[in-house]
């Protein structure tokens, strides 16, 4: 199955007539093609590069924002691509996807929300809870995936199929592997220095928790950067092991 999967991914933006123009030659790290997953409510484009090896077996996924207010993931999402571009041994029988933002509206304005008022990250159909009004800056919105960017990634994930995923967020500065669990989620918070934490567990209707419910023995998890802006060298270091684990080294 995982190698269909993995066969079909390298035709998929070819069939959907949406590849970006690879040459021929490209290096295993560098990007290779680019697909339009969906579109926001004000018709912004969220799209997904594909970097690493087009025919690997080892599908990843990376999420640089969700929350329009949380930036520090576009940064890291910018070094994981130069990162993959400067080393031709990179992600080797690996696919990885990145996505810069699925927010691409509350990201212009700055906001958390999407211009609906609903949090992406308590959209998602797993355990959601309608439990907080408009109003609050975790509003889940009227139904489980109400929202075009939610259901715009949810039927990308269910194309990919990643074994891994990751999301940056902020503020909270730990990586949200409570109690060592993912343990791959332990491992990245070692090999870049941060600290794991419980914070946010139980949370309803998030990206998360939709993706390791709807594919048993993925794994997927929340990197929480520290609040304001992000230094080059700490973006730098985010990538190189966001793509030590993409290959699950």
């Amino acid at each position: 199955m995982r190698a269909r999967i993995a066969a079909g991914l390298a035709l998929l933006a070819v069939a959907a007539g949406l590849v970006a123009g690879a040459s021929a030659d490209q290096r295993a790290g560098e990007a290779t093609e680019r697909v339009l997953v969906g579109k926001s409510v004000q018709k912004r484009a969220i799209t997904a590069v594909q970097l690493g090896d087009p025919a690997g077996t080892r599908i990843a996924l990376v999420v640089g924002l969700i929350h329009g207010d949380e930036h520090a993931g576009l940064r890291i999402i910018e070094a994981v691509k130069r990162a993959a571009a400067q080393d031709s041994a990179a992600l080797q029988e690996t696919q990885l996807w990145v996505i810069d933002t699925v927010n691409p509206d509350g990201q212009r304005a700055h906001t958390r929300k999407n211009v609906h008022g609903v949090d992406l990250n308590r959209n998602f159909p797993y355990r959601w809870r309608d439990d907080v009004p408009h109003s609050n800056g975790y509003y889940p919105g009227p139904k489980p995936a109400s929202e075009p960017e939610t259901r715009a990634v949810m039927a990308f994930v269910r194309r990919i199929q990643p074994d891994l995923s990751i999301w940056y967020h902020q503020p909270w500065g730990a990586v949200l592997a409570c109690r060592g669990r993912p343990p791959i989620a332990a491992e990245y918070a070692k090999l870049v220095g941060m600290r794991t934490s419980c914070r946010g567990k139980g949370l309803h209707g998030t990206a998360i928790t939709w993706e390791m419910h709807s594919f048993p023995g993925s794994a997927a998890f929340v990197v929480e950067m520290p609040p304001g802006k992000i230094s080059g060298g700490s973006a730098d270091r985010q990538a190189r092991v966001a793509l030590t684990v993409a290959e699950g080294r």
